[in-house]
């Protein structure tokens, strides 16, 4: 494998270790996925829309990440209580990619392509819904621990750790959002932190919808 195929690699990985509760079925390509669908609660009716992901309305969530000393800056925006959620993916002041929820349908957004990816139903957003009370009903199968509340972007933050094949990993929250994901890998360490949240706040329209100009294709098999 290629340094750059096996960098690509990598930071897919910590994408979809941030990005695992979606309402999707069957998305376990990683351990952390795989833990985060296997813990969260079955709905019966996924179209429901009183499903309310968080229990404050909108939100912005700044958080930078660092995967073998390589930063990446991500911004979180989700409206109707994380119905509608969107992660953009920054290359410098640039945005990348973006992962999008607009209450129906999830999208991956390829910027330099202008091009949006349509990859199933999604009802539960695309980021990863930090919740004890979930996770702790797969204790039995993960090695799940409790840990002391931290501060992160200025809020108090409830913390607890899984270990799955041999590798723990730290999560933080607050008011189910996830604001940290700390992990040692035998590639070294990952994180994703958050350092700013605003709540409550107007979320602009562009950012829980394909962009204008954007073509809708079927990602090639």
């Amino acid at each position: 494998m290629t340094t750059k195929s096996f960098l690509g690699f990598l930071s897919l990985a910590f994408i979809l270790t941030s990005c695992g509760n979606s309402g999707k079925k069957g998305n376990t390509l990683n351990d952390s996925t795989a833990i985060v669908n296997e813990a969260a609660p079955a709905i019966a009716d996924a179209s429901a829309e009183t499903v309310k992901k968080y229990p404050i309305k909108s939100a912005i969530v700044t958080f930078e990440g660092e995967m073998m000393g390589i930063k990446e800056k991500t911004i979180l925006y989700f409206d109707d209580y994380g119905m509608k959620e969107a992660e953009e993916k920054y290359d410098g002041d640039n945005i990348k990619s973006s992962t999008l929820c607009d209450g129906k349908t999830r999208y991956t957004i390829v910027y330099k392509e202008k091009t949006a990816y349509p990859d199933g139903d999604c009802y539960r957003g695309v980021a990863y819904k930090f919740d004890w009370d979930e996770i702790s009903k797969a204790d039995k199968k993960y090695k799940a621990k409790k840990l002391a509340n931290v501060s992160i972007a200025g809020k108090d933050c409830e913390s607890f750790s899984m270990e799955s094949s041999g590798n723990p990993i730290v999560y933080a929250g607050w008011n189910n959002i996830c604001t940290l994901i700390d992990q040692d890998t035998k590639y070294g360490k990952i994180t994703y932190k958050a350092v700013k949240i605003e709540e409550n706040i107007a979320i602009p329209n562009d950012k829980l919808n394909v962009p204008t100009g954007f073509a809708i294709k079927k990602a090639a098999m």
